[in-house]
């Protein structure tokens, strides 16, 4: 079966068809191709001004540095005891390196090899009754340091003062 010929006008063109009507047909094509391909829908969500979501990222942003400040423990506050700062002082000059880049000092009445024995029976003990033997979780330590303080002056009448109390500006968990 033969199809009749298109009908063509008297200047040789279709019928219905302006010179600007191919080209319009072009750029649309093309642009309907260009933001409908997988590298442009991306770019241009993301270039999309919107102001609910950049108010939104900055009220999340808010929220997480609030909460991190949060998680962040309070310094102690200077101590007034006199004691904790002299025994400071003469742990700066007498405790021994055990880490090359911190300086941690310990107390120092612990160098004393009687009263060392007792620190670490009470240590021991200390450690047994709060968590059993194992550290269970974060913050323990604080714990065992609190029950081994008040072991050493309930059954000793010792003052010993914790790692947090004889470094301020360190963090322990």
């Amino acid at each position: 079966m033969k199809f009749p010929p298109p009908a063509i006008s008297n200047q040789g063109k279709r019928r219905n068809s302006s010179p600007h009507d191919d080209l319009f047909v072009k750029i649309a094509t093309g642009a309907f191709i260009t933001l409908t391909s997988p590298i442009w829908i991306p770019l241009w969500i993301l270039l999309l001004p919107s102001r609910r979501r950049r108010e939104r990222r900055k009220r999340e942003e808010r929220l997480a540095q609030a909460a991190l400040q949060a998680t962040i423990p309070k310094e102690p506050p200077p101590p007034t005891d006199p004691e904790l700062l002299r025994r400071r002082e003469l742990a700066k000059h007498t405790n021994k390196r055990s880490h090359p880049k911190f300086h941690l000092l310990y107390d120092p009445i612990g160098d004393d090899p009687e009263i060392g024995r007792i620190i670490k029976a009470a240590s021991t003990r200390a450690h047994q009754e709060v968590s059993g033997g194992k550290y269970e979780h974060l913050g323990t330590c604080h714990l065992i340091w609190q029950r081994k303080k008040e072991i050493l002056k309930e059954d000793h009448g010792i003052t010993w003062y914790s790692p947090r109390e004889m470094n301020p500006g360190f963090i322990f968990d």
